[in-house]
């Protein structure tokens, strides 16, 4: 299991902490605080290696036992963290390296809040920005106006982001970054996003 919620004096297993190589992959560590902040876990742990960072949700990933007991049938060699993505994702791995997960999470999360669509059909309001979507809900019921003033307020950044990501792809696969391809790529990437943030949440 992805991101447990976890407890003071839970063991826990690092599976990935984006831009940080002094915690290696696998290494255990003691949760001696845990909190709730903005609708993500936070986990202060004394990690065996010396280190003190904090595990957040949404942006690290964790577990309770070392990646190569999860079921995989080869063993796992020496792996670098963008390795260990399609690990635990399969071909959504590029996903992490790529798009910023992080704000791309909680944006997610605010949706899911506003109850203005069923998670499963979530993907084209990452791209859809602020204007379209004011347009598509200005007669309609929203059961959370908080929540959904917040996901308008970040419409227009998450197109961005979901812009920028798909450009990142492109010029990953050396594809020109035309109007029709970033259209293209827009609605599967959107739909990796949105499979990650259910694999996780």
């Amino acid at each position: 299991m992805l991101n447990p919620r976890l407890k003071v004096g839970d063991r826990v297993c690092l599976y990935y902490m984006p831009n940080e190589y002094s915690i290696p992959v696998n290494t255990y560590g003691t949760v001696t605080k845990a909190q709730h902040i903005f609708g993500e876990d936070h986990y202060s742990v004394n990690w065996d290696n010396g280190s003190t960072l904090m595990l957040i949700g949404g942006e690290d990933m964790w577990g309770f036992e070392p990646l190569k007991k999860m079921g995989e049938k080869k063993k796992i060699k020496e792996q670098t963290s963008n390795q260990n993505f399609d690990v635990l994702f399969g071909k959504n791995g590029d996903v992490f390296k790529l798009f910023n997960m992080r704000f791309l999470y909680k944006y997610l999360i605010l949706i899911k809040k506003s109850s203005i669509v069923n998670m499963f059909g979530a993907a084209p309001y990452l791209y859809m920005g602020k204007e379209r979507l004011e347009h598509e809900f200005k007669y309609k019921d929203i059961h959370n106006e908080e929540a959904f003033e917040q996901v308008l307020e970040l419409a227009d950044q998450a197109q961005s982001e979901m812009i920028n990501g798909v450009i990142n792809v492109l010029e990953s696969k050396g594809i020109e970054d035309t109007l029709e391809n970033i259209n293209k790529y827009l609605r599967v990437y959107s739909s990796k996003v949105l499979e990650n943030y259910i694999h996780l949440h």
